[in-house]
């Protein structure tokens, strides 16, 4: 990688989010992006699916993952296929509440988090910005979006903690417990997507004061919360908020947009128009359903899709 570069992109992806990736690509070789390297790191399984998109600097899991988590993700992905969606679920739940069975710690969803904060940690560049593969870049997108001389940037949603419950509650409670506090707050920053803007060197020290306090490698720390109640991004913002002293760029994540329903196509492509031409959106994400619960897919609007992006060059 090279250092002089003012950030990368990094994906962490898999098959099933391929059709929602090839967008991603073309926004970004169409945006002011074009010359950024963009990483890529795919289930190892997968990784023939992805060699043939151009201008990426492809890496496979195995290669990011510490060898232990690579194997037993692997061993994961077995057991999901034997017991499907549902008994998948249903292990988690045994899991958060007994501790067993294991492998569910070790679902693409907990491994692909590792991912990134493992290829971060190891970046020589001080910025990596996380693009998941259902974010669109827009022509307003800009260099400015993610850097700021002498300062770390972090987009947040701030928000009354009347409304906080769910997962994102647990999120927050778990980033405090691993540093031991409790959570309880009037307020809480609801904004987990992506672009999401990492500092390796955080990172780093994130990590470090992890393994030191629990004496342990940093992902086994991480891997043994209940599953799906920890983030990456929440465990970093509490670390960036609490835990040093750079100087953070807190900015309000006005720039992104969302679309979550495409069950009407030409809804859909009519807003993702209006939203394209907005020089007030620099990113919308078309919310993938790729976990088992999709109502439709990418393929069915991503020809629509496609052709817009190709008329607003």
């Amino acid at each position: 990688m090279d250092e002089n570069t003012p950030f990368v992109f990094l994906t962490v992806t898999w098959a099933a989010d391929r059709t929602h990736f090839s967008l991603l690509h073309q926004s970004l070789a169409q945006s002011r992006f074009a010359h950024i390297p963009h990483h890529v790191v795919v289930h190892h399984e997968d990784l023939a699916l992805f060699r043939e998109f151009p201008d990426i600097i492809l890496h496979s899991t195995a290669d990011i993952l510490p060898p232990k988590v690579e194997q037993r993700r692997r061993e994961a992905l077995v057991w999901q296929s034997r017991l499907g969606r549902r008994g998948t679920v249903v292990s988690g739940s045994l899991t958060r509440y007994t501790g067993w069975p294991r492998w569910v710690r070790y679902t693409g969803w907990h491994t692909q988090q590792i991912t990134k904060l493992a290829f971060v940690a190891a970046s020589p560049v001080d910025t990596v910005v996380v693009l998941d593969s259902d974010v669109i870049v827009t022509p307003s997108a800009a260099i400015e979006d993610f850097v700021c001389p002498g300062k770390i940037v972090c987009y947040q949603d701030l928000r009354s903690a009347d409304g906080l419950r769910g997962k994102v509650f647990h999120w927050q409670e778990s980033a405090h417990q691993l540093f031991g506090e409790r959570f309880s707050a009037s307020e809480y920053d609801g904004y987990y997507d992506t672009p999401f803007v990492m500092h390796a060197p955080s990172v780093r020290a994130m990590l470090a004061s992890l393994e030191n306090r629990y004496q342990k490698p940093w992902w086994q720390v991480l891997l043994q919360q209940p599953p799906r109640r920890w983030s990456e991004f929440g465990t970093y913002k509490y670390f960036l908020r609490h835990c040093q002293n750079q100087s953070v760029d807190w900015r309000n994540a006005d720039i992104m947009g969302y679309l979550f329903d495409a069950s009407d196509i030409a809804q859909l492509t009519d807003k993702f128009t209006r939203m394209l031409r907005d020089r007030q959106q620099h990113y919308i994400t078309i919310h993938s359903q790729s976990s088992g619960r999709q109502l439709w897919t990418a393929e069915a609007y991503v020809d629509a899709v496609r052709e817009i992006l190709r008329n607003n060059v």
